[in-house]
């Protein structure tokens, strides 16, 4: 008896063993797992952090060259800069693109609401309601605070015509590709607009879309162009003070994040930039 009770006992602790040693491996594994995830969070993190500071190197490399002012023999800087920064950590690609290209919802003349109504897809019945109501909006005083360097504005996002009866979830939409709130200005860069759009401005004088149309082939000279928008009231040759900026920086890692938003840049400014929108677009794993 006294055997068997020994050789159980053995067996008993043997098994108790084995399933110790289960259960240390199975908590091995679990730990494994936990480390991997808390060592791949904390990559995420670095990179995450590295990429905004990427991003704000080559936002402020374009600000500089904006502030910088044109090259010698050039009369004013382009509406659309390209740029790109290499740094250690990886490499930032940004574009920026003059507000005075958009049609500021604040500010411009009422043709240019109503064109941008129009290209928009509003029911043509209801455009010119339309934008009576948005230009009495204009006049109502409003909360916002207004941005150094811009007049206050009433509206602060384009987004807010989605909110106005008779504005679709669709034409709320298309609306954001033609309207600003920021550029400040009355008129439009006429010639950088869309034919769509175009052809939707109402008084829009036919030898002004020719000229574009010559211009955009090759038969005018951009002289020749500035010399016939002259005579229209809403259009504009200056520039806006706000730039609508795309970003892209893209780390040694193959981490690669995409930013998009505005920057306000104006040489009586004490700050070199200001940002007025600033968010992530797409995140990419190479």
């Amino acid at each position: 008896m006294g055997v068997k009770s020994s050789a159980s006992r053995r067996g008993a602790i043997l098994v108790s063993v084995l399933w110790i040693m289960i259960f240390l491996g199975f908590l091995a594994v679990v730990l494994r797992v936990q480390m991997t995830g808390v060592v791949a969070g904390v990559r995420l993190t670095e990179d995450k952090a590295s990429a905004r500071i990427l991003a704000e190197a080559g936002l402020a490399m374009v600000a500089a060259e904006i502030r910088a002012g044109p090259p010698d023999g050039v009369e004013k800087v382009g509406d659309r800069i390209s740029s790109e920064i290499t740094l250690p950590a990886g490499v930032a690609s940004v574009s920026a693109t003059n507000e005075a290209l958009r049609i500021d919802l604040n500010t411009a003349e009422r043709p240019l609401i109503v064109g941008a109504l129009r290209a928009a897809g509003a029911a043509s019945v209801a455009v010119e309601e339309l934008a009576t109501r948005i230009i009495n909006r204009r006049s109502q005083p409003s909360d916002g605070q207004p941005q150094p360097g811009s007049n206050k504005r009433v509206f602060q996002t384009v987004s807010e015509l989605a909110a106005f009866p008779g504005i679709t979830p669709n034409v709320a939409i298309a609306l954001e590709r033609y309207l600003t709130v920021s550029s400040g200005l009355i008129g439009v860069r006429l010639e950088a607009l869309d034919e769509r759009l175009l052809s939707a401005i109402p008084n829009l004088p036919s030898s002004a879309r020719s000229a574009i149309a010559q211009y955009d082939a090759g038969r005018i000279s951009r002289e020749q162009l500035e010399g016939v928008l002259a005579g229209v009231s809403f259009n504009t040759s200056g520039q806006a003070q706000t730039w609508r900026f795309e970003l892209t920086t893209t780390l040694q890692s193959g981490y690669s994040e995409n930013f998009e938003g505005l920057i306000l840049v104006s040489a009586t400014d004490e700050k070199p930039y200001r940002v007025l929108d600033w968010h992530r677009a797409t995140t990419e794993f190479e």
